[in-house]
């Protein structure tokens, strides 16, 4: 395993190491996950992943499924940290508050902290999960990200999490990433990558 989980904040690098891979080999025992195109996923360097959002259970899916190559921040919605435990486990893993009410400036500042520190970032351009698996419009911030921090974007796509008590065989398909060119003060260019890294999760 690549030796990325050496975060500098409190004990994430404990929670992370303890909690993952004991998520990663349960989702593969019990719901027989299968992980695709990890050789995408740089093994170092700053990266963003975007993935669609069809389930509770996807940010930390997609952290165990890329694993074997890297760790990962990720954004989740201010919400889940105002519930007593969760909020705690949160932080310590490493997400990110962010209030989706509003233009969060203080979590864009950290997650192009996280990205300026060579990490890798898991965001959802759909800002919430789909109850009905259907795409969602994304919003810019993917584009904005992307666009600041100059990094490229990995497309990824979750299949079956939104049946997990079906038991069907979980998917995480990683794709060839993207580069942002635009001007990431253009919000019409920052939609308009979002939207090209959406068509290429759904692609996938």
């Amino acid at each position: 395993m690549a030796g990325e989980l050496d975060w500098e904040e409190d004990a994430r690098p404990i929670m992370y190491r303890t909690v993952a891979p004991l998520g990663r080999w349960l989702m593969m025992a019990v719901w027989r996950l299968k992980v695709s195109g990890l050789e995408h996923v740089p093994a170092r360097g700053a990266a963003i992943i975007a993935s669609n959002h069809i389930s509770n259970v996807d940010p930390p899916l997609v952290g165990w499924a890329a694993l074997p190559v890297r760790s990962l921040r990720y954004l989740a919605k201010m919400e889940l940290f105002r519930i007593p435990m969760l909020g705690w486990f949160l932080r310590n893993v490493g997400a990110i508050p962010l209030d989706r009410g509003r233009a969060d400036v203080a979590a864009v500042r950290t997650a192009l902290g996280v990205l300026g520190r060579g990490r890798c970032l898991l965001v959802f351009p759909e800002g919430t999960r789909s109850k009905d698996g259907r795409p969602g419009r994304p919003r810019g911030g993917v584009g904005f990200l992307a666009g600041k921090s100059g990094v490229p974007v990995i497309p990824a796509r979750v299949v079956n999490t939104d049946r997990l008590l079906s038991l069907r065989p979980l998917e995480v398909r990683f794709g060839e990433p993207l580069v942002f060119s635009g001007d990431p003060r253009d919000r019409g260019q920052c939609q308009a990558f979002a939207e090209l890294v959406m068509e290429r999760v759904f692609s996938l």
